[in-house]
């Protein structure tokens, strides 16, 4: 669709990924709707822009604030979830608003008569994954994370009220995004890993560091994303979308001491040290065991080749340049 003029919804628009895209479509001029209830989205993230868009504070869970949110809208592109605040456990899993807010989206796009819904998802939803990546999209499905299965539970919704509505759902599937207004810097190896070395603190690694993982710089993310609003032929399809290469945990940690010039000591972690992987709060349970502590050996890499041949979608940020975008801008939050 032609994006000029045209009124879309981002809801989550004041989070990480949501800013950075109303940003760009005010850029494509567009009119831009924001539907965020600042749980974890900030209104400093939107401080450029604020004057130039609508701001609806609000729960997508609050139908009323659904309804106003998408009237008149052209399209909506549905980022909305607390953002680094779900783990393992049973409790602050957020999974209405990832299944019931989702779905509440999705029912007052159809009868507000939106053209386009851009759903994103996340490769949580292919759960513990073998060793011979890259993963394309048909790729079985079964995450370890109920953060996952809400996303997937979103996917359906899309599918579903595609064939039986005729909505245009296109769902996005992120590979690990980094970059400027990144909110929680413990919940990624990546953004750990340089507040530590700005800091000059030792950086763990925990089992062998060969895991591999597929990093996206947060403009490349934006990027995909106004691809797919703009493209007329994907209807019910889903793409991943990340950088195309990937590195080792210990290859990253290497990395970004070098370009921070930094004095933090890579170490391997003790038993002792040993702390509760990515954002969980309990040890995670993936492919290996030793003297009861799991070691995390997921391997997320993406394979591209469809949203590359559909989409256009071919990233630009090099993982050294993702990594110096990042620093400048963390290095004045320290």
């Amino acid at each position: 669709m032609i994006i000029k003029n045209k009124k879309i919804l981002v809801t989550g628009g004041a989070g990480f990924i949501g800013s950075h895209i109303c940003e760009r479509l005010l850029k494509e001029g567009a009119e831009v709707v924001v539907l965020d209830d600042f749980s974890t989205g900030k209104i400093d993230n939107l401080k450029k822009i604020k004057s130039l868009i609508k701001i609806i504070r609000g729960d997508i869970l609050d139908d009323k604030a659904v309804k106003k949110a998408t009237n008149g809208c052209d399209a909506i592109i549905h980022q909305a979830f607390p953002y680094g605040k779900s783990g393992m456990g049973l409790d602050n899993q957020y999974v209405r608003a990832g299944t019931e807010g989702t779905f509440n989206i999705l029912r007052e796009a159809v009868k507000s008569g939106v053209k386009k819904f851009i759903f994103a998802s996340t490769a949580s939803v292919y759960g513990i994954v073998p060793k011979y990546p890259p993963i394309d999209e048909k790729y079985r499905t079964k995450s370890f994370l109920l953060y996952g299965s809400t996303k997937l539970c979103g996917e359906n919704f899309c599918s579903t009220i595609s064939d039986l509505y005729g909505l245009d759902t296109t769902v996005l599937r992120y590979f690990y995004v980094y970059g400027p207004r990144y909110s929680v810097f413990d919940h990624s190896a990546m953004v750990n890993f340089i507040n530590l070395a700005l800091r000059g603190k030792p950086i763990l690694i925990y089992g062998k560091g060969d895991q591999l993982r597929d990093y996206t710089y947060i403009e490349d993310v934006v990027e995909a994303t106004i691809l797919a609003l703009k493209n007329e032929s994907t209807k019910e399809k889903i793409y991943n979308i990340s950088s195309g290469f990937n590195t080792s945990i210990s290859d990253l940690a290497a990395t970004i001491v070098r370009l921070t010039n930094s004095k933090s000591e890579i170490k391997a972690a003790s038993h002792t040290q040993y702390r509760y992987i990515d954002y969980c709060r309990i040890p995670i349970g993936i492919t290996s065991k030793k003297d009861n502590q799991w070691i995390d050996e997921r391997n997320y890499i993406a394979d591209i080749s469809l949203a590359k041949k559909e989409l256009g979608y071919f990233p630009k940020i090099s993982l050294e340049d993702g990594i110096l975008k990042t620093v400048n801008w963390m290095s004045k939050k320290i």
